[in-house]
């Protein structure tokens, strides 16, 4: 085809499945021919495009570079803040029987933020209901910058014996949780994520880019040096000085 429009192929199939159609698109676009990559993930579209068009609800809202169009789409609300609920008419068909309700951010009082302290732990809790049980089910977290490099991927049966006592999980409602610790992220804008799968099965569910939030440095170790530290995460290690 002169043109290949691939409209959100990382939304749908297995990790096989997607990797050779990302081939396919890496294919043609080395023919020479125009590939349209439609998807909500940031970190493919920075990956794999040159340029970007945002649309909103069939308006065109933004032309332009990708990293433009990236930093544009993550900064003026179009992802939630604090705060991701799921409409009925938002879930796929393909996720039954997981249906997801909603992922909140918590500050260390409970109360519900879209900016969080780097010297405070950071709750995030993950709601959904099951209307069967599922086997190997697994519900974690994707984080991102917002130019689309991950900083870590989390699941609620990481842990051996979470994984034994969640094997099968019954039809119920439930909620995961888990904490970031304090010192561990950087100043910046983040994109926090929810997946919910059952390895090498299916995947149920999976929303990248589900909400925002900033993290504010105030306070935190090595603000005697006025300077930018480099990288996502801003760890206070325990170091030791001895002359020798």
């Amino acid at each position: 085809p002169d043109i290949l429009v691939v409209d959100e192929v990382l939304a749908v199939g297995d990790a096989e499945f997607q990797r050779r159609c990302l081939g396919k698109m890496s294919d043609v676009a080395k023919q020479g021919r125009t590939v349209l990559f439609v998807s909500h993930n940031m970190s493919a579209i920075l990956r794999l495009t040159e340029e970007t068009i945002l649309l909103d609800k069939g308006r065109l809202v933004l032309r332009a570079l990708t990293q433009e169009a990236v930093d544009y789409y993550m900064a003026t609300g179009y992802t939630q803040t604090g705060q991701r609920t799921w409409d009925e008419d938002e879930i796929p068909e393909s996720a039954k029987p997981f249906r997801p309700i909603a992922l909140q951010l918590f500050d260390q009082k409970g109360k519900t933020v879209d900016t969080a302290r780097s010297t405070e732990p950071i709750s995030i809790m993950v709601e959904y209901q099951l209307d069967a049980p599922i086997t190997g089910l697994r519900v974690g977290i994707y984080l991102m910058t917002t130019r689309g490099e991950y900083v870590f991927t989390s699941f609620d049966t990481d842990s051996p014996k979470m994984y034994e006592r969640f094997s099968v999980r019954p039809e119920g409602h439930y909620i995961s949780a888990c904490t970031i610790p304090a010192n561990f992220l950087n100043e910046g804008r983040y994109v926090l994520g929810v997946n919910a799968s059952s390895f090498r099965v299916k995947r149920y569910f999976q929303d990248e880019q589900a909400l925002t939030f900033t993290v504010d440095v105030s306070g935190a170790p090595g603000m005697q040096w006025p300077e930018n530290r480099l990288g996502p995460v801003r760890p206070d290690l325990d170091w030791s000085i001895e002359a020798r």
